[in-house]
């Protein structure tokens, strides 16, 4: 099966999708970890959370804080503009 996200880093909390993903797609958990659902459509090229993270921590993609989460997001939600905030980082 191809791979629907791209993880960069071991300590990366979001991933790329690859492709469009749809919401309640699954997801497949990397080097066979617990499969998810998409709960919402993910633009191709964009973030995704592959794992939970709480308000006001750090995104990390490429191993490094790429800013940080202005509410809880869940894994297997989009990660954006909407809920993250890369110019403020506390």
């Amino acid at each position: 099966m191809k791979k629907q996200v791209l993880i960069m880093d071991p300590k990366d909390n979001v991933g790329i999708a690859v492709r469009e993903i749809g919401q309640g797609e699954s997801i497949h958990g990397e080097d066979g970890g617990e499969d998810f659902p998409a709960l919402e459509r993910i633009p191709c090229s964009h973030k995704m959370a592959i794992a939970d993270i709480g308000e006001k921590e750090p995104v990390i993609r490429y191993g490094e804080a790429i800013g940080y989460a202005t509410r809880a997001i869940r894994r297997g939600e989009w990660v954006h503009i909407h809920n993250l905030d890369a110019y403020d980082m506390m």
